[in-house]
């Protein structure tokens, strides 16, 4: 179903209004659940042709109980947190994380390790800015830098070498947390070059012990996976590679069958037309990966919507909103902000 027709590329689920129904902000907007009662809650520029927030992040800021949410610009080129007023009337209050660089995504990851996606990490469109992660700290945003610049497009987090601790990763290879992440060396391993990405997830896809990566092409042809193997290289498999602009993909268990699936979307027109494949069609599509006889991984493409105006924006997002055996799918994007349940 069609929740919004508007632009707004982004997608995410939390309680607003703190009445224990889950409630959908995207943009400028957030939609009271369940009925999807619009209410505007800030200004955000549009230019363009993009609503210029590209990731919306629901976390308490400032520990008032208040779900806040962060969000990112490429054009405005900040990282800031508005301030959820409770039942106050009117805007919401704007608060700046980082004002110096284009951002093109950023997410809620567990970087301090206390089993938490607590932490801000942004991916941002400069090279020259610092690879820093942000840690929300009595109101206020701690940056933690991890290297003096950036690796290109796409970011990721997740335990690569087993350790326990979260680790960074880039499109151009992966940095070892250390015990101490806020004050210790990130060790570099330029170990693989994945090219430009969205985020990168770190899973074990095929069950041998040890962490792989999946992830996508954000803006050409390509969801895949990389196996990390015995001897410490990786070999890239390519899952779907049939359709272009996969920009958001996330690991859900879709089916409820207790192992994890892969959920994406084809963005409509994250360049305006520029990227290759944009006029094709859209659609949202999830995966699911099983072990043949042989022991090498297959995937099965399963359609959730294909051929409409719903595609897959900067976010998509799996969650219940309403009680269910499985959970729902919500997409943002140029041609709206749309919610798909299971039949």
């Amino acid at each position: 179903m069609m929740i919004d027709p508007g632009a707004s590329e982004t997608a995410a689920v939390a309680d607003i209004n703190g009445d224990g129904k889950p409630d959908i902000v995207s943009g400028e907007y957030w939609y009271e659940g369940p009925k999807w009662i619009k209410h505007k809650f800030r200004e955000i520029n549009f230019t363009n042709n993009y609503v210029d927030d590209f990731s919306d992040l629901p976390l308490d800021v400032n520990g008032d109980g208040r779900i806040d949410i962060v969000s990112c610009a490429w054009f405005g080129r900040r990282l800031w947190w508005s301030e959820n007023p409770g039942k106050s009337a009117g805007l919401w209050k704007d608060h700046p994380i980082e004002t110096r660089f284009p951002v093109e995504f950023a997410f809620l990851v567990d970087l301090v390790n206390d089993g938490k996606p607590h932490e801000i990490l942004p991916e941002f469109g400069d090279a020259k800015a610092p690879l820093t992660w942000y840690e929300a700290r009595g109101g206020e945003f701690v940056p933690h830098v991890v290297a003096d610049h950036s690796f290109g497009h796409g970011i990721g987090a997740g335990d690569v070498n087993g350790d326990g601790r979260t680790d960074i990763v880039t499109p151009s290879g992966w940095f070892e947390a250390p015990a101490d992440p806020r004050t210790g060396a990130w060790k570099f391993h330029p170990d693989f070059q994945l090219g430009e990405t969205g985020f990168i997830h770190v899973l074990d896809v095929n069950g041998d012990g040890r962490p792989d990566l999946v992830t996508s092409l954000a803006h050409n042809y390509g969801v895949f996976w990389m196996e990390q193997t015995a001897q410490g290289t990786w070999t890239k498999h390519v899952i779907d590679d049939s359709w272009s602009q996969p920009h958001s993909l996330v690991i859900a268990d879709l089916n409820g069958d207790g192992r994890p699936d892969l959920v994406t979307g084809k963005r409509y027109m994250a360049h305006n037309g520029r990227d290759p494949g944009e006029r094709e069609p859209l659609g949202i599509y999830w995966y699911e990966s099983f072990k043949t006889p042989s022991g090498s991984i297959e995937w099965v493409k399963h359609l959730i919507d294909y051929g409409s105006r719903a595609g897959g924006g900067m976010q998509v997002t799996v969650a219940r909103l309403e009680p269910g055996p499985h959970p729902d799918v919500l997409v943002g994007g140029k041609s709206g902000l749309f919610l798909f349940k299971p039949r």
